[in-house]
């Protein structure tokens, strides 16, 4: 798939410590983390501002960051097909993270947009040399994927039920009339 102004690549700026600090308490992934903790992550991360349309993630290409949106919304589409519609504290990019495989969707945003970026190999050297902190983050990445799965299936499952009085219409043309 060819690139459409990839953020991966483009307008990761520099942001003062004490801020993104700030933004990555503010985020679900984060809250167990103890201030040391967010102090050895906060130094990975870039912030990232996007405008409507702009992708963040495309289905099939490489991933090498892993992003957390703290402000604004993005679609999630598989196949052309929107999935989801996502906001602040959303985490993309993590199920790459996990398997080292190309991005399972394309993430496009709706609106304008600010992400916290990480490079992948920066992120998971971080998890590797602090057991505890890489711990806590897996844990909180298992239970989104767990959550995810669960929604998953509840749609599958609300698909393939099909209501006991249904009939097709080939069943009424066949059945004898009383």
């Amino acid at each position: 798939m060819e690139s459409k102004n990839n953020l991966a690549e483009d307008n990761l700026g520099k942001e003062p410590v004490v801020d993104i600090q700030a933004w990555l308490e503010s985020l679900p992934l984060f809250s167990e983390l103890s201030g040391p903790e967010i102090e050895l992550l906060a130094p990975l991360c870039r912030l990232l501002e996007g405008g409507i349309g702009q992708y963040i993630l495309e289905e099939g290409n490489p991933v090498h960051t892993i992003f957390f949106l703290i402000s604004g919304e993005a679609n999630v589409r598989k196949d052309g097909t929107l999935l989801a519609t996502v906001g602040k504290g959303a985490v993309l990019g993590e199920m790459s993270l996990l398997n080292h495989a190309s991005a399972f969707a394309t993430i496009q945003a709706k609106c304008p947009f600010k992400a916290i970026a990480i490079e992948q190999s920066a992120f998971a050297r971080l998890l590797e040399e602090h057991a505890r902190l890489g711990y806590k983050i897996l844990k909180k990445i298992a239970r989104l994927l767990a959550l995810r799965l669960m929604m998953t299936d509840a749609k599958l499952s609300e698909c393939m039920n099909i209501p006991h009085d249904y009939q097709h219409e080939h069943d009424t043309q066949t059945r004898p009339h009383s």
